[in-house]
């Protein structure tokens, strides 16, 4: 019998002709028994019912709910879509920088905001029952996916919770842990999507289908990639398109009725430029009618900012761009201007939006076409290929539910693309979630407020990241007994009449280096070996080797005087030469290769490859052939007295016996890496805190006593800054006198504190800033040697190099200016300017009844003195 409350809930959604999906349906029963969820089902499945059906619960049973997104924009969403429906009283927003109505029955915030609400016990959290947690795979983020873990492991038992997904390939992993640390948590996954989505490859003006009728690679792309790679010459090559290209294909698109779309560059200078080019060839996508709709918005955006601030953000020409039906969207964009795409582009005034990968972070903007330019995106460090994660949540956005009947996803074409590769990315296929939790300083602190330090540890074994490692050491101390039990296999097989082989080989492995002339003389004694193997490799046998520092395993096809020719377990075809081998070609046994089929194909030489591999499968896990990329070197004899006295070393045999001890050797090495990681992963994270607070005792803001650790002098100030150079900023904090900074220069200093490589590291000129910047750099350099002892790694650099820009801006500088003064574009800087805000709030608590107090309240409230924050 269905509870009333959600009878009601599915009649709403019914009477706007919203039928619920089953998985819905499964996890709004889920949580109405009081269990928590966990949902995993695509991008734009409706997750978002299952997360205001928690709003419903809440308000109907006098309970609040804190419903949380991974960052600031999404918030804001979320916030505004809240509250159209249920009124502004009942919805309040917390982000750090920003408050409204934080007695509301329905709070959204930042994770992070949660994170220290649950940690100093705020009042905001004594009647919470629901929280939820948005995109609850960003426990896999490097940067915030430590905050995710603190809040689930932090969250009282009376709380449900429910966590929204995309899809993963572990959510039973890790709902697993949520049951261990939370109790009762219902697993429901969907892989359905509401639209269905066909992928298609756009090559010049053809849209060629990426998939044929068996689901691989469709023949009539294959042959149009064959065919242009013929024509084309190498200069041709370049995957970058040009002006021509990108309006070619929104004539394609917009032909095949395919428009709206976003186009992903991961370049914010190709978005901007690409907008640019399409107004410089006058192209209009836009009806009068929708032209009139959006002047109207853009007008109610004009009249927020001065006239300085339009000029420095070029306000007017990105409106003559969204005007025409097209613009930008990235983190260096105004973020009003940002919301202002995003609205557009909801209501349907758009036709296309060039993108950078933030927008596939969450925020709700389908379209009916997503167009990817490029397979590969830039990480902060370089370009690197898009992982199947990555590329299946990018063009999730394809397909607006209840508007279009099919999604479509397309990628441009170029004579690099691998129609397979290509494939395998887009079938759905996703990467397993990873923890990435670290106890940061913060954590330490917080976690010992109220806690002896057996309990504060005892937290890190409940974390993800433990549970994981807990899952990986079961496996590696299964392989580690298969190792044992072929180590077995091999000393009963290694016999010597002159003496106990087994112990002169382990003897030789261990006495180490041999002497110069003796490591020549096997070198030179290995080189023979080589080419005696790779002269005598017949056909039809698999071999193992070392090429080019790759152990590689291969069946040889044919030979001939000088080359042998070899199928890899890729299902690669090569010529290889004596001069490639870094190594013998170990036999591992008889292959028959298939008769009647033609090696061309290759769907061919991928079932040979696979069959390869099942061959050699146990061999690779235990590593028995990875001594094949050692130096030559460990065939010398060492140089010791007992070794050159061992009763086996005058054995005729030696060689011979040598030889066969290999895979002893190997898997000798091989077991003492794997107990030397099974240390390493048992109660690691605990270890972790241990190394952490070692740190903070060495620094005293901890005491370490005879039977506990408690907090110092210090420790309630350190608890309050959320910030990742956290200790950084608590040791600068302190060595400060009063009157040393204004509020102005206070805002500057703040800033050095952030972490953001865009602030830079240049010396700032402003008031005292210059030699608090060097105070700074040397408290940060005195960190890094401590932590270093300590093998840890928590403090990141000092960024003072816009310290006199911030200081300037609390000063009463335009925008103009201080985009001029750091080189920055207007969203850097207003996304940095936030952050300031939100960190010299926390100081404000955290110097609490001192001076300090007071000229951080100051610099906060100039900071905010604009319609811009």
């Amino acid at each position: 019998m269905l509870d009333p409350l959600f009878s009601n809930y599915a009649d709403r959604y019914r009477a706007r002709g919203i039928i619920l999906d089953p998985f819905q349906i499964e996890a709004c029963e889920a949580l109405g028994r009081g269990h928590d969820v966990l949902v995993s089902a695509p991008t734009g499945s409706g997750k978002t019912v299952v997360a205001h059906y928690a709003v419903e619960l809440a308000l109907a049973t006098n309970q609040r709910c804190v419903y949380t997104a991974p960052i600031k924009a999404l918030s804001n969403q979320k916030f505004a879509e809240l509250r159209g429906m249920l009124g502004d009283e009942t919805v309040g927003l917390l982000t750090g920088d920003i408050t409204v109505n934080r007695e509301a029955p329905i709070l959204v915030v930042t994770t992070e905001v949660l994170r220290n609400m649950l940690f100093h016990d705020a009042p905001e959290v004594y009647d919470v029952g629901y929280v939820v947690l948005d995109e609850v795979h960003y426990l896999a983020d490097p940067d915030r996916g430590p905050v995710w873990e603190e809040v689930i492991l932090s969250l009282p038992p009376h709380v449900r919770l429910v966590s929204l997904s995309a899809t993963v390939a572990n959510t039973e992993e890790v709902a697993g842990w949520m049951r261990s640390v939370r109790g009762a948590t219902d697993l429901i996954v969907s892989s359905m999507r509401p639209v269905p989505l066909d992928q298609h490859v756009i090559l010049g003006r053809k849209l060629l289908p990426l998939y044929g009728p068996e689901g691989e690679a469709s023949s009539v792309l294959r042959n149009a990639l064959t065919q242009r790679d013929r024509h084309n010459a190498p200069r041709d090559r370049s995957p970058r398109l040009g002006d021509a290209d990108r309006r070619r294909i929104i004539r394609t698109l917009e032909q095949r009725d395919m428009l709206p779309a976003i186009e992903f560059i991961f370049s914010r200078k190709g978005c901007d430029l690409a907008v640019t080019a399409l107004q410089r060839h006058d192209v209009w996508l836009t009806t009068p009618a929708e032209q009139r709709e959006i002047r109207k918005e853009i007008d109610a955006v004009r009249q927020t900012l001065s006239e300085s601030d339009r000029r420095a953000v070029r306000f007017e020409s990105a409106a003559n761009g969204l005007l025409r039906g097209y613009g930008a969207h990235h983190a260096g964009i105004l973020p009003a201007l940002k919301s202002l795409t995003e609205r557009l582009m909801d209501g349907g005034l758009l036709r296309i939006v060039y993108a950078t990968g933030t927008l596939a972070l969450g925020i709700d903007m389908p379209v009916r076409t997503v167009v990817l330019e490029e397979l590969q995106r830039w990480n902060g460090e370089g370009f690197t290929d898009l992982t199947a994660t990555e590329y299946t949540q990018l063009i999730g956005r394809a397909g607006r539910r209840g508007k279009d009947k099919v999604g479509y996803g397309v990628v441009v074409g170029n004579n690099e693309l691998d129609p397979y590769a290509l494939a395998d990315l887009g079938s759905g296929r996703v990467e397993p979630l990873m923890s990435a939790f670290h106890p940061s300083y913060n954590t330490v602190v917080n976690l010992l407020t109220g806690r002896n330090y057996a309990d504060a540890r005892a937290i890190m074994g409940r974390s993800f990241a433990q549970y994981q490692r807990n899952a990986d050491l079961a496996d590696i101390e299964g392989r580690a007994a298969r190792v044992r039990m072929r180590i077995e296999r091999e000393e009963a097989n290694l016999t010597c009449s002159h003496g106990d082989l087994v112990d002169y080989i382990r003897l030789r492995e261990k006495l180490g280096r041999a002497a110069k002339s003796a490591r020549k003389a096997a070198k030179r004694e290995y080189r023979e070996r080589i080419t005696e193997t790779f002269e005598s490799a017949q056909t039809g046998i698999l071999f193992a080797f070392g090429r080019a520092k790759e152990l590689e395993y291969g069946i040889v096809l044919s030979t001939e005087r000088e080359k042998l020719r070899v199928l890899n377990w890729y299902g690669e075809i090569s010529w290889l030469r004596e001069d490639d081998l870094s190594s013998e070609l170990r036999d591992i046994e008889p292959f028959t290769l298939p008769t009647g089929l033609s090696l061309k194909h290759r769907e061919v030489r991928e079932d040979i490859a696979d069959t390869i591999y099942d061959a050699v499968t146990e061999r690779v896990e235990l590593g028995i052939d990875r001594d094949l990329l050692g130096s030559w070197a460990r065939f010398a004899p060492p140089r010791d007295r007992a070794f050159a006295e061992h009763p086996v070393n005058d054995c005729p045999h030696l060689a011979r016996h040598l030889r066969e001890g290999e895979t002893l050797m190997s898997l000798d090495s091989r077991l003492h890496e794997m107990v030397e990681l099974s240390e390493s992963f048992t109660d690691s994270v605990g270890k972790d805190f241990d190394r952490t607070a070692a740190v903070l005792v060495e620094l005293g803001l901890l005491r370490d006593n005879d039977d506990d650790v408690t907090l110092g002098p210090g420790a309630t100030t350190l608890s309050h800054l959320h910030v990742d150079n956290d200790v950084l900023l608590y040791g600068c904090l302190s060595q400060l006198s009063e009157g040393e900074l204004d509020g102005p220069s206070m805002a500057g200093w703040a800033s050095m504190f952030l972490g953001e490589d865009r602030l830079g590291t240049r010396q700032p000129t402003w008031g005292t800033l210059p030699h608090l910047a060097n105070k700074a750099r040397r408290e940060a350099d005195f960190l890094h040697g401590l932590e270093h002892r300590h093998e840890i790694v928590r403090t990141g650099e000092v960024t003072p190099g816009c310290s006199d820009v911030f200081a300037a801006w609390s000063s009463g500088a335009t925008l103009e200016d201080c985009l001029a003064m750091s080189h920055m574009v207007a969203g850097d800087f207003i996304n940095a300017a936030r952050r300031v805000i939100d960190l010299l709030g926390q100081i404000v608590v955290a110097g609490a009844d001192t001076w300090i107090e007071d000229v951080a309240r100051s610099a906060l409230d100039s900071m905010r003195r604009s319609e811009l924050f």
